[in-house]
């Protein structure tokens, strides 16, 4: 395997596709992650319908 787990026979203008690519996954996966910590915090800010009882 190559650099990065890929396989050494891609071209260069494959393997650069194929960082392109895995980067975006990444990226994504980044994203979806903070999307759910802001719900998490959202929804614990919020406390449901038992938040009312707590004050």
């Amino acid at each position: 395997m190559g650099p990065r787990g890929q396989p050494p026979h891609l071209c260069d203008d494959c393997k650069a596709r194929a960082l392109e690519a895995e980067r975006q996954t990444e990226q994504a996966e980044r994203e979806r992650q903070e999307q759910e910590h802001q719900e998490e915090a959202q929804a614990s800010k919020a406390g449901g319908w038992l938040g009312r009882w707590r004050n």
